[in-house]
């Protein structure tokens, strides 16, 4: 796993990359940047892939949102996650699905209580949805879904590439699927929380996709009565502990 630190300040970042060493097993790989542009140039250099970015919101050259946004449009799955002096910018954080926002000095607990839920993500977006239509089984990882929709008999499974279908029932996809990064809007609907641009009365706006490449206009689905108040508490639960 890659991790970006990134910041004006090398001690403070070294700090995590430390914590991080000291306390996990798993074998990671860091790349510091004094800078967001210095981040951006490499970044569009080299297509690196990145797991998880530490970018502090302090940074000297660029404002570390604006950084944020340049990597969400290539990378989706990526983690963000902001450290700070101070909590005045937390709230902006949150358009750019900022997986945490930890405050300076960072405290080891904290951290490590972040990087455990940074793995279970992890875990659950590259498990896999297995299932068959016309006796050929289909593997998906949870992650490539961005929602499913059912109608008569056939489910209808929407991929950032392409629809597959299924004779699943509801319940059965339901079971299937981790219900950290899925919710149920509708009798019909299931949807990938990270794929939700917006929720507007009884409809959720998702991010519309066409051979991989995401499109300007996210797609319209309807929100039932049923499962509105749960979809809603699921979502906010969702941008509060970022991506858990």
């Amino acid at each position: 796993m890659k991790i970006v630190l990134c910041d004006n300040n090398q001690r403070e970042m070294g700090k995590i990359e430390k914590s991080i060493n000291l306390h996990f097993s798993q074998k990671y790989e860091f790349d510091f940047f004094s800078s967001g542009k210095k981040l951006i140039r490499h970044f569009k250099k080299n297509e690196a892939n990145y797991s998880i970015y530490f970018i502090s919101i302090e940074l000297n050259d660029m404002d570390s949102i604006a950084l944020a946004q340049q990597i969400r449009k290539s990378d989706r799955e990526a983690l963000i996650i902001f450290v700070s002096n101070d909590i005045q910018r937390m709230p902006d954080v949150f358009q750019v699905h900022a997986f945490d926002y930890l405050l300076k000095p960072i405290a080891d607990d904290r951290l490590l209580e972040t990087m455990t839920r940074a793995t279970n993500y992890f875990n659950a977006i590259h498990a896999y949805f297995e299932f068959s239509f016309n006796r050929k089984l289909i593997v998906l990882t949870m992650n490539d879904i961005v929602y499913i929709a059912k109608s008569g008999r056939i489910a209808y499974i929407h991929t950032t590439e392409k629809v597959y279908k299924t004779y699943l029932t509801m319940a059965e996809i339901v079971d299937k699927l981790n219900k950290d990064i899925f919710t149920r809007i509708h009798g019909s609907y299931i949807v990938n929380l990270n794929y939700i641009v917006k929720i507007i009365k009884s409809e959720v706006f998702v991010k519309q996709f066409e051979n991989n490449m995401q499109q300007d206009s996210p797609t319209s689905l309807p929100m039932s009565r049923t499962f509105k108040d749960n979809a809603k508490e699921s979502y906010s639960t969702f941008l509060r502990l970022g991506k858990s």
